[in-house]
């Protein structure tokens, strides 16, 4: 049986300027900066060269260190 309270915690959702407006559609920025250290481990080598032409999760950065994580592009794009 799952354990469950009663009432619970409802903050005020703060959503009353955007909830009757519709979803939009933005177009990527014209330069994204992704930076090759983004967490506690080594930083990452990047994998790919100025002028390279990616897709949305591409890996642009990697290492072989123990403690790393390779990064991916978060947008397509030169």
């Amino acid at each position: 049986m799952a354990l469950t309270f009663r009432g619970g915690i409802h903050p005020d959702d703060r959503k009353d300027a955007t909830k009757k407006k519709p979803i939009e559609n933005l177009a990527p920025p014209e330069t994204v900066v992704i930076p090759m250290s983004m967490h506690i481990g080594a930083p990452c080598i990047p994998t790919v060269s100025v002028g390279d032409t990616v897709k949305i999760g591409t890996v642009i950065g990697d290492s072989s260190a123990p403690l790393s994580a390779p990064i991916h592009a978060s947008v397509s794009g030169t």
